[in-house]
Formats: C-alpha cells, sequence, structure tokens
C-alpha cells in the first residue's frame, strides 16, 4: 500500500500579524505540491499529545478562505506555549508523538511561532 503524504502544522507562541498569513501559505502549498491531507494540530503540541487535530480542508474550502486567512487576527488553530522536555528526560513523549504522527501518516511537521517554539 502506498504511503499517503500528509503534512501537519501547528502555532504556538504569541499570535503576531504574520501567524495565520504563514498558516495560509502553508496549507496553499501543501495542496499546490500534492499533499493529501493537511491537518492542523489544536493549540500547538500539546494539542498534538492529546490528540486535537483537524483535517484543514474542513476549514478551508476556497482561495478566498486563504484569503481571508490571511488577514485573520490571532491564531486560528490557537497557541500554547508547552515547551517539551528534553528526550532524555521523557523519551515516552517522543515516542507517543511519532506514533500520532505515523498513525495520520505524516511525512512533513511545520511549527510556527517564534524562538520558544523554534525549541520545541
Amino acid at each position: 500500500m502506498d504511503r499517503k503524504r500528509n503534512i501537519i502544522v501547528g502555532q504556538s507562541g504569541g499570535p503576531t500579524s504574520v501567524i495565520n498569513s504563514s498558516l495560509a501559505g502553508v496549507y496553499k502549498n501543501a495542496k499546490e505540491r500534492g499533499f493529501h491531507k493537511v491537518y492542523g494540530m489544536l493549540h500547538g503540541v500539546q494539542g498534538l499529545l492529546d490528540e486535537q487535530y483537524v483535517d484543514l480542508s474542513t476549514q478551508i474550502h476556497s482561495d478566498m478562505d486563504i484569503e481571508l486567512l490571511k488577514r485573520t487576527p490571532s491564531a486560528f488553530l490557537g497557541s500554547c506555549r508547552y515547551k517539551l522536555p528534553e528526550i532524555h528526560e521523557q523519551p515516552e513523549l517522543y515516542e507517543r508523538i511519532f506514533a500520532i504522527l505515523d498513525k495520520l501518516e505524516i511525512e512533513t511537521f511545520i511549527y510556527i511561532g517564534g524562538n520558544d517554539s523554534m525549541d520545541t
């Protein structure tokens, strides 16, 4: 069986003027590049750990929706400030993340945010 090309994206940290614009760009480019599903983590990596995610195609139906998302204030998917511990401190947490990503057949993981998000 062929593995589907799926992608997941999350938002983290404080909502800035570009956080939803970045999400819109990820969604549009993922669809243009042939990804089957574009999932959004609800409330960042904390939502992923709680298996709270949404298929963004159920929310974004048209180019107009993408344009509106670019101009929407706040963080469309919700944010969090949860920082993952070092892998050697809680390896089971990382095993859980990879199990969820495997279940969703995720090929690409994108996390939008600032410096603390980058550390996650």
